[in-house]
């Protein structure tokens, strides 16, 4: 084959064209030919073409660059970075506020995204994050799925025998079960007691699956035998500080019967792990729980990892077929009903565990999660603040194109081009850019631990990220570029004639432009001034609710489990002999944060056979219960004293309602279990779950709980009654200090979230309103500025200074009230969307709307007046001389 029929990589040619010098570009380029032809010859056309590559690159060196060109790019380029620095200097306040307003606004985009950017990392650590699932239930019927996380324990066998492409499959339980929850844990040899949080049961196979790093110990090994337990790093310190605690014992509860080994050691779970806790206790050759000896009850989580290059969906409907073949079978060889509805409508479904956090398919589960709407409402609001910037931005820059006019007219007349100009000014708006995001960054940097308190998050600044700080460089570049395209154009428009002759900007155009500008950064101002109103509101709303029930003045003494029956029961009555004590109760189940969660379909007696049932939370209190919690019975009694009563149930008219009983006393209901009681009383609604859903169904039985004494005081010194109480504790316990909680404190935790969330719109749109501020007042300057001379021919004239004072005022105010228009509906639609799923929601009330704008009106007003007091007691005499 002829070589001359191929020639050089022509984009390697042309690179090589363009940077090396002139002087011996054709030499070089004529030997890089010729051995591009040796190379053939000798070799192949592939290993010519990457040889001559490699000797390409090989000559970007300084002694073979076009040093000329990029010299005189280089000094160009100093130069507009000078005049950009001159021009900072010149005009030190304006620039502060410039820069300053920037830097703001720079600094809350940096705390969001830095928030966003945690919400949405949950779970991305996992190497095989995209073969990890959670399997979930799902109900479909007329368009309307429900998910919930629970399933039936015996599954994990059934899958594993019967879906190859499942590799691993592991059960969890976080509710409060046998040891899962809280805990007084103690080392075997150690005399005290301490409470732990952070237990939760599951299968060895669970490391695996979520690749759980481990100190000390095996993955493999560390949960397989049973009652055995792994801890995390940290509480491994605690206890066995500086050594391998494996092998070594547990005492949970004082119970030594059922001691824990340490089989394992695994490494603290990242804080972005949608699963936290600090000990997994094995559910190996546990089989006495609820739902694990058969197919009764539904309260596993599952997670599996599937084999790689596997089709998600091919599973599920693997899944569907084994939920015919075996769980229905299953649930009809017990006598459940319903079993034709399951078949039509039932299904499992595979969630990805990146999911689980923010829960977008909305799967209902013991968890806690992170809000996806609000992801997208902070998001939305670093838009509007990063967009407010730059509008201020481009309004300062075209306002002062006043001053610099005769400086563009001039570096016209010496021979100035207006791409020169355009490339000036665009620098100079990477500068302003550069500078305000190091000073937003510094603001962001000091505030951080201030957001992280109030968010409740533990975020850091990502210095080392290898993506952060080219983030940030790029984010200048990007908004300095976008920021300055229209001032480069309109500034560099000017013609030199005119401009001299001050001419250039009257009857400009961008007076126009900018009003348009502050009537967008004020519409903004007013929805998010109404946005925060309206949260605030539905927050108060919220919290002041009647609860059904009186959350004030009761305590809630844990860790009795160290405690016999007997001992707890002589422990009550020794407190209920306190003058300071009105009333206690035993029960594990608390209308607060912490309480139990126990659910079972219940029938009416005569329809056991017939209906699905209806699922209810099952509380079991004693007869003190109702009375210490001061809820209101509305048909029949409560628990009788000194009496068992054990076949006595109460419902509550959420209850009564939903099973159709418009006379339910004495009426007979049945459990799941085949349980019959006997309704002896109702119980007025209450909310027992959170206020922002709707109350459920609820049936209390008698009977004593062990986990919680609720105890109502009298007095209004309640740290004195807690002496006393401590004091009656340490006689019955006195290897393990008293832990109390307030119930109202419990109840404001349950809404913690939503209190931080409301706390952090607010600050954060009081944030943008300044943005918008610092903007109006430079443009107020600027525009004042302008018109110095005509309001000084007025004064000398005989205008007032009130008069002068109105004129300079009421243009801009005249703007925020054609805000006002547009931002009401706009306002009005938004909140109405945000409220649209609210269980209780306030009323948008026109007053919300009126007060919005009398304080954008009061925001403008405040912005504008120093400057046109200012501007209206000023001297017209000097002010003309001037001129």
């Amino acid at each position: 084959m002829n070589k001359r029929m191929h020639n050089p990589p022509k984009l390697a040619e042309k690179l090589l064209r363009r940077l090396i010098r002139s002087s011996f570009r054709e030499e070089v380029l004529g030997d890089l030919k010729e051995d591009f032809f040796r190379v053939i010859d000798e070799k192949s056309l592939w290993a010519a073409r990457c040889t001559y590559w490699y000797q390409v690159f090989n000559y970007i060196r300084p002694f073979a660059l076009n040093k000329p060109m990029k010299l005189n790019q280089l000094t160009m380029l100093r130069h507009y970075i000078k005049i950009s620095w001159r021009t900072i200097v010149r005009n030190k306040a304006f620039s502060a506020i410039e820069i300053g307003g920037f830097a703001v606004g720079i600094s809350a985009c940096i705390l969001i995204f830095l928030y966003v950017n945690d919400q949405t990392g949950y779970d991305k650590h996992y190497e095989n994050k995209d073969r990890v699932y959670r399997l979930v239930n799902q109900w479909s019927e007329e368009g309307e799925v429900g998910r919930w996380s629970n399933v039936h324990g015996p599954l994990k066998e059934v899958l594993e025998d019967n879906i190859p492409e499942m590799e691993l499959v592991a059960r969890t339980v976080f509710w409060s079960w046998g040891d899962a929850g809280a805990n007084n844990i103690r080392k075997s040899e150690a005399p005290y007691n301490h409470y732990e949080e952070g237990f939760f049961y599951a299968d060895p196979e669970l490391l695996d699956i979520l690749e759980i790093p481990m100190v000390y110990g095996r993955s493999k090994t560390a949960l397989s035998e049973p009652n055995s337990m792994v801890i995390s790093r940290t509480k491994a310190e605690l206890y066995y500080p500086n050594e391998d605690p494996t092998g070594r014992l547990m005492v949970l509860n004082d119970n030594l019967e059922s001691t824990y080994v340490i089989g394992g050691v695994m490494e603290d779970f990242p804080s972005n792990s949608h699963l936290q806790g600090d000990f997994i206790l094995t559910l190996e050759d546990r089989k006495s729980g609820p739902g694990t000896s058969g197919w009764c009850c539904t309260n596993y989580n599952m997670y599996a990892r599937l084999l790689a290059n596997t089709n998600k969906e091919e599973v599920e409907d693997k899944t569907a077929v084994l939920r015919n073949t075996y769980v229905l079978d299953q649930l009809k060889e017990r006598g459940d009903s319903g079993i034709e509805e399951m078949a039509k409508y039932q299904s499992y479904y595979l969630q990805s565990v990146e999911d689980i956090y923010l829960n977008p398919e909305e799967v209902w589960d013991d968890l806690s999660h992170g809000s996806q709407e609000l992801v997208w409402i902070f998001g939305f609001i670093a838009g509007i603040i990063l967009l407010l910037a730059c509008i201020n931005f481009v309004n300062l820059a075209t306002a002062k194109s006043i001053k610099r006019a005769k400086e563009i007219g001039l570096r016209k007349v010496v021979g100035s081009f207006q791409s020169n100009l355009i490339y000036q000014y665009l620098a100079e708006s990477c500068v302003y850019c550069l500078m305000a995001i190091i000073v937003g960054l510094g603001l962001s940097w000091i505030a951080l631990p201030f957001f992280n308190e109030l968010a409740g998050t533990s975020i850091g600044m990502p210095w080392l990220s290898s993506w952060f700080i080219p983030l940030l460089l790029l984010t200048a570049l990007v908004i300095g570029l976008l920021s300055g395209i229209y001032p480069a154009f309109y500034l560099s428009r000017f013609k030199p004639v005119e401009v001299l002759k001050g001419q250039a900007v009257k009857g400009s155009k961008a007076s126009f432009f900018r009003n348009a500008m502050v009537v967008f950064q004020f519409t903004a101002t007013v929805i998010l001034i109404v946005g925060a109103l309206v949260t605030r509101q539905q927050f108060q709303l919220i919290m002041n609710k009647s609860l059904g029930y009186n959350k004030d003045q009761v305590i809630n003494i844990m860790g009795l489990e160290s405690m016999n029956e007997s001992e707890i029961a002589s422990f009550k009555q020794e407190l209920q002999r306190l003058s300071v004590v009105e009333k206690a109760t035993l029960s594990d189940y608390l209308p607060v944060e912490g309480g139990a969660i126990q659910n079972r379909g219940y029938w009416i007696e005569s329809r056991r056979q017939l209906d699905n049932g209806l699922e209810a939370a099952r509380w079991v209190v004693d007869e003190d219960y109702i009375h210490t919690m001061e809820m209101e019975i509305i048909q029949g009694r409560g628990f009788l004293q000194g009496t068992v009563d054990d076949e006595s149930i109460i419902i509550n008219e959420r209850m009564a309602e939903l099973l159709g009983l418009k006379e339910p006393l004495g009426k007979v209901i049945i459990d799941m279990f085949d349980e019959t009681y006997t309704v002896v009383g109702v119980v007025k609604n209450f909310h027992f779950q959170s206020i922002l859903d709707f109350i459920e169904p609820l049936v209390m039985v008698k009977g004593r709980g062990i986990s919680t004494l609720s105890v109502k005081i009298n007095s209004e010194d309640a740290m004195a009654a807690m002496e006393e109480i401590t004091t009656i504790w340490e006689s019955f316990n006195a290897h393990q200090a008293l832990r109390f909680s307030f119930m109202d404190q419990r109840f404001e935790r349950m809404y913690d979230g939503l209190n931080r969330a409301k706390t952090i719109f607010i600050i954060f749109a009081a944030l943008s309103i300044l943005v918008a501020c610092l903007g109006l007042f430079a443009l107020s300057i600027y525009m004042i500025d302008q018109r110095g001379k005509e309001m000084s021919v007025r004064k000398v004239l005989g205008a007032s200074i009130g008069r002068v004072f109105a004129m300079l005022t009421f243009d801009f105010l005249k703007l925020v009230l054609i805000s006002i228009m547009i931002a009401i509906p706009i306002a009005w639609y938004l909140m109405d969307l945000f409220l649209e799923d609210m269980v209780h929601r306030v009323e948008l009330s026109w007053i919300i709307f009126a007060i919005s704008g009398a304080i954008a009106i009061a925001i403008a007003f405040g912005t504008i007046s120093f400057e046109s007091i200012k501007a209206a007691l000023a001297n017209p005499i000097k002010k003309l001389r001037s001129e």
